[in-house]
């Protein structure tokens, strides 16, 4: 049976399985998302329907199926939240400043990159482009074990010349 057909002749069967939706869940709006997700797995699944079975009990069980998943999906997430309360305070409005943020922004980092010896320069600069060691050392004209020395290097300088202003 093709999905157009399946959705035709169910489409007589709705307020009917509207009303079972609302009898399991006991409330309209679950009822509709229920039944929405019960059609687009009828409809995905269509070749599993065997013709001359019946369609009713069919797509019943279908959406009898989705609830009870989605039942226990719930029961679940519901002992997990249970056996791990939120920390303290995770929703107060209070704002941390952040005193490297204060202090810097990528203006200022890109001036002590400027600063840094042109072949430490060059390889990090690559690097932080995304382009691999190898493809560094080739283009720089050095060893790759060079090539990862001179970004290691660069960094190490940076972050001592950073170091200072993340303490303040």
């Amino acid at each position: 049976m093709t999905p157009q057909e399946l959705s035709r002749i169910s489409n007589g069967f709705y307020p009917e399985y509207r009303s079972f939706a609302l009898t399991l869940t006991r409330d309209e709006d679950r009822a509709a998302d229920l039944l929405q997700e019960a059609i687009y797995l009828i409809l995905k699944h269509h070749e599993r329907y065997t013709n001359g079975t019946n369609l009713r009990a069919w797509v019943k069980t279908i959406i009898r199926n989705l609830y009870i998943s989605n039942y226990r999906r719930g029961k679940r997430r519901q002992t997990l939240t249970e056996n791990r309360p939120p920390a303290e305070g995770w929703m107060t409005n209070k704002v941390t400043d952040n005193p490297a943020e204060a202090n810097l922004n990528a203006e200022g980092i890109m001036e002590f990159v400027d600063e840094l010896p042109e072949r430490f320069r060059r390889s990090f600069l690559l690097h932080y482009q995304g382009i691999k060691y190898e493809d560094i050392a080739n283009i720089t004209g050095v060893p790759v074990g060079t090539a990862k020395s001179r970004v290691f290097t660069a960094k190490k300088m940076l972050k001592e010349k950073l170091g200072p202003i993340f303490r303040k």
